[in-house]
């Protein structure tokens, strides 16, 4: 896609500005001269430390770390320069890895460990590190490369140009659009729980699309889903509503992890779903009303309870949500409710001490099952 207006070139920076907040690793797509380096590095206006490591000087080893023999014989990776420099930094910082698209197999291979773990060498960065890339379509970089699809899976995939209208009024006044970087809201932790009963629901009645590696070269090093895109998905569109990113920014973030297909397919269900307010359930069990609901949506009525008690296990809260989860299977049958009971019964999630309210007896069957009754092994 070619951003051509001032208001989409704005949604990818604002799309910018919040996967680099949730510090999930995001790639830049767009021609030479465009303007990608230039808007990363403009984000030191706001604090952050900006490391930029030019890909085609680099090698396996700016990433792996540098094997060092020691005078009894044992081997450290010394990390690069760049990399101690962003551990040294007290504050929030970015790794901008430009040209990427010139990384050659061996060296994308290098920098999985980095995108995952944080780890280059024997060196452990921050968690206030934020990864950035930039790249030229395979066709028009020099030497360019293909993403490979473990190398691909690892960012969030963002469309970039600039638009007349934004480098007329840049050229004229040199003052170019910053990209915004936000802090977490109070609520986010709130809204990636309703998020993730979302893609939990959706990926419950969509299956086949929890993991789904395209057939061609050119697709795979783009943004498909996996378990860990749609994580990627999640945080982000948490992070979108939460501080308040319009809807064309939420889709260029949830398309950026998974793929448009999936990306438009998910939006799309998610709108459909007005959910019941789980904390109402959870204080009035009986006020809970599922007949003649779908079960996909009972599923994620359910999931929402759960994942409210996940992160507020009280005695009280967890004997409810089982009295939810109870009156939704006298209403329409155990099926969407099994999943939550048993993770309601694992002892990870069940208070100490906690004593099993009657109507769990519906479950009794499917929980003996899993073991996950008293008396069961």
């Amino acid at each position: 896609m070619t951003l051509r207006t001032r208001a989409e070139y704005e949604n990818a920076l604002q799309a910018l500005g919040i996967c680099v907040s949730a510090r999930i690793p995001v790639l830049l797509w767009g021609g030479p001269g465009e303007g990608k380096t230039a808007a990363v590095e403009s984000i030191a206006g706001s604090g952050w430390h900006v490391e930029t490591v030019i890909i085609t000087h680099s090698e396996p080893s700016d990433f792996a770390g540098l094997p060092i023999v020691s005078p009894d014989g044992s081997v450290t990776l010394a990390p690069p320069a760049w990399a101690k420099r962003l551990a040294e930094h007290r504050g929030p910082s970015i790794a901008f890895f430009d040209e990427f698209s010139t990384a050659s197999p061996s060296l994308q291979a290098a920098a999985l460990r980095p995108l995952t773990h944080y780890e280059i060498g024997s060196l452990r960065l921050p968690e206030t590190v934020s990864f950035v890339a930039a790249a030229n379509p395979a066709d028009v970089a020099a030497a360019g490369w293909e993403l490979a699809a473990p190398t691909a899976s690892r960012f969030v995939h963002l469309d970039w140009g600039m638009p007349y209208e934004v480098f007329a009024e840049g050229l004229v006044t040199n003052r170019w659009p910053v990209v915004p970087a936000h802090g977490i809201p109070e609520d986010y932790p709130r809204i990636l729980g309703e998020e993730r009963v979302l893609v939990s629901g959706f990926l419950r009645a969509r299956e086949s699309q929890l993991s789904s590696i395209p057939a061609s070269a050119a697709d795979r090093g783009r943004a498909f889903p996996t378990p860990r895109t749609w994580d990627f998905a999640a945080r982000l569109s948490a992070l979108a509503r939460a501080v308040g990113a319009n809807e064309d920014v939420r889709r260029l973030l949830v398309a950026g992890s998974v793929g448009a297909p999936a990306a438009h397919e998910y939006l799309r269900w998610a709108a459909a779903h007005d959910l019941a307010d789980p904390e109402e359930l959870l204080a009035d069990p009986q006020s809970a009303d599922f007949e003649g609901a779908r079960s996909d949506r009972v599923f994620v009525v359910l999931q929402g309870v759960l994942a409210a008690v996940s992160r507020d296990s009280t005695r009280r809260r967890w004997c409810a949500a089982i009295d939810v989860c109870a009156r939704a299977a006298d209403q329409v049958g155990v099926d969407p409710a099994v999943p939550v009971v048993r993770a309601l019964m694992r002892p990870a999630l069940r208070p100490a001490g906690a004593a099993v309210p009657p109507s769990i007896t519906v479950f009794a069957p499917a929980l003996a099952l899993a073991g996950l009754l008293p008396g069961t092994p």
